[in-house]
């Protein structure tokens, strides 16, 4: 009886072992899969930042190197219009930006659920809320009681 005992046990063993080393091989290809996966994206990357330096390469081409440094000239000369003088320095620190002027047409709606909590702190019934607001009864109560619940 124990040697009946003693062969099952060594063949669920068996079963287990070989049901890990399966395990371990898909693990193993899935792992492959994903580094597969991430070079190919890399490489689509790749092709991607290749493509956009030749383009930048041909706008350079078109535009030509003499009107960049122009550009660049006419830029610096710009700044340095721009840039303020130490010794005016506080002629600058007085001015502030200008906002734009609010407009006077805005306008606020609350919302349900906070209508719901004013007529109720009003003293006002759930049927009578669920009424005045043209909401189901069920609805005006369950607003009611999960602020009840947050408070």
């Amino acid at each position: 009886m124990t040697a009946f005992i003693f062969l099952i046990s060594f063949l669920l063993h068996v079963i287990t072992l070989a049901a890990i080393y399966q395990l371990l091989k898909q693990i193993k290809q899935l792992k492959q899969q994903k580094q597969n996966n991430t070079s190919e994206v890399m490489e689509l990357f790749d092709t991607y930042l290749q493509e956009i330096k030749e383009e930048n390469r041909m706008l350079e081409a078109r535009l030509g190197n003499n009107d960049r440094k122009d550009l660049g000239e006419a830029q610096q000369a710009t700044m340095r219009k721009n840039t303020p003088d130490p010794i005016n320095q506080m002629e600058y620190a007085d001015t502030t930006p200008d906002l734009p002027e609010a407009e006077a047409d805005d306008s606020f709606e609350t919302s349900l659920q906070a209508r719901i909590l004013q007529l109720y702190d009003q003293g006002y019934s759930h049927e009578e809320i669920a009424s005045k607001l043209n909401c189901g009864k069920t609805e005006a109560e369950l607003v009611i009681k999960l602020h009840g619940k947050n408070t």
